[in-house]
C-alpha cells in the first residue's frame, strides 16, 4: 500500500499542482462571472436572479454526479439513516453555502467574495477544535484570531457591507460541513458523498429555488445563459472533481496553500472584466486574512487520537 501511495504521488506530481490551480481559478472565476451573471442585463449582466443561479447550480451538478457515478457504477448503496445525515449535510455544504454565496455576490465585490473563502480553512480548523475532532494549539487561536480582524475590517465598523457578511456566513455554513462531515465521507465515498450531498440540496431548495428558476429561464437572453451554464460547469463541477482529484494525491495543507492563489486571480479577472480596483480597506483585509491562513495551514494538527500515542492523520 505505501508502495503505491508513493507511485502515484511521483507520478505526477505537476499535475497535481496544475489541478491545484485549476481549483482557484475555477473558483475565483466563479465569484467573478457570478457577480456579472447576476448584475442587470442593461448594465452588461446577465439579468439573473441569486436564488435561480444557485437552484440551476445545484440541479446541474446532481444531475451530472448523478449520470456520471450511475454510469460508471462508482455511486455506493446508502444507508435511509445515512441518507438523513446527508441530507443535514447538504443544507450546509451546498443549500446555505450557495445561496449566501451568490445572495452576498450580488451585493458585494468579486475580490471581497474571493478573499472571504480563504477563511474557510481557519474556520474548519477553529471548528474542529470546538467538537473535539483536533486538540487546541495557540497556531490555530492565532490564526482564527489573524483571519477575524482580517473579516472584520472588510466587512467595516461604520457602514456595514451586507454582501461580505453574508459571504462570510457562507464560508462559516462550509467549514460547518467540512467537519462535520468526515465520517460521512469515510462510509459512502468522496464521490457518492457528493453526488448525493447536490441531490438532496436540489431537491430541498426547489420549493425557493425552482420558480424562481422557471421565471429566470423565461427571460434570460444569450449572455444570461451562457454565463449560467459556466457557473454550473466551471465553479461547481469542474471545481468539486479537480478538487477531490488534486486531494486524493497530496495533503489537506498544499491544498489550503494554494487558497493563497484564489482572491489573486479573482483581482485580475475582476479588472479584466469588471474594470473594478482593489480598495485600501480590502488590502489591508488580505493581508490578515491571507496570514491567518499561512498559520493555519502550516500547523501540526493534533488530534485526540494523536494524543493517545498515535499518529496524526
Amino acid at each position: 500500500m505505501r508502495a503505491q501511495s508513493s507511485s502515484v504521488g511521483h507520478s505526477s506530481p505537476w499535475a497535481t499542482h496544475a489541478g491545484l490551480v485549476v481549483v482557484q481559478i475555477a473558483f475565483a472565476a466563479g465569484a467573478v462571472e457570478g457577480k456579472l451573471a447576476l448584475s442587470p442585463a442593461l448594465a452588461g449582466g446577465g439579468g439573473v436572479a441569486p436564488l435561480a443561479l444557485a437552484m440551476a447550480r445545484m440541479a446541474g451538478a446532481a444531475v451530472f454526479f448523478q449520470a456520471l457515478t450511475r454510469g460508471t457504477r462508482t455511486l455506493r448503496p446508502v444507508e435511509p439513516v445515512e441518507h438523513a445525515r446527508i441530507a443535514g449535510l447538504s443544507v450546509l455544504g451546498v443549500v446555505l453555502n450557495q445561496t449566501l454565496f451568490l445572495v452576498g455576490l450580488r451585493i458585494t465585490t468579486a475580490f471581497a467574495a474571493a478573499l472571504l473563502g480563504a477563511t474557510i480553512p481557519v474556520f474548519t480548523a477553529a471548528l474542529a477544535v470546538v467538537f473535539g475532532i483536533e486538540r487546541a494549539s495557540l497556531r490555530t487561536a492565532l490564526g482564527l484570531a489573524l483571519a477575524i480582524a482580517g473579516v472584520v475590517w472588510l466587512i467595516g465598523l461604520r457602514s456595514l457591507d451586507v454582501g461580505a457578511i453574508a459571504i462570510a456566513a457562507n464560508c462559516l455554513s462550509y467549514s460547518l460541513y467540512i467537519a462535520l462531515s468526515k465520517k460521512a465521507v469515510e462510509r459512502a465515498g468522496a464521490l457518492t458523498l457528493v453526488t448525493w450531498l447536490f441531490t438532496w440540496g436540489a431537491g430541498l431548495f426547489a420549493p425557493f429555488g425552482g420558480p424562481a428558476l422557471l421565471r429566470g429561464a423565461a427571460t434570460w437572453g444569450a449572455r444570461g445563459w451562457v454565463l449560467v451554464a459556466f457557473m454550473v460547469a466551471g465553479p461547481t463541477i469542474v471545481a468539486y472533481l479537480a478538487n477531490a482529484w488534486a486531494l486524493a494525491r497530496s495533503g489537506p495543507t498544499l491544498v489550503s496553500v494554494y487558497i493563497y492563489l484564489q482572491p489573486l486571480f479573482a483581482a485580475v479577472l475582476q479588472w479584466i472584466q469588471l474594470g473594478a480596483v482593489i480598495d485600501p480597506r480590502a488590502i489591508v483585509a488580505t493581508a490578515f486574512i491571507l496570514a491567518g491562513v499561512g498559520v493555519v495551514a502550516t500547523r501540526r494538527a493534533f488530534t485526540p487520537e494523536s494524543a493517545a500515542g498515535e499518529r496524526p492523520s
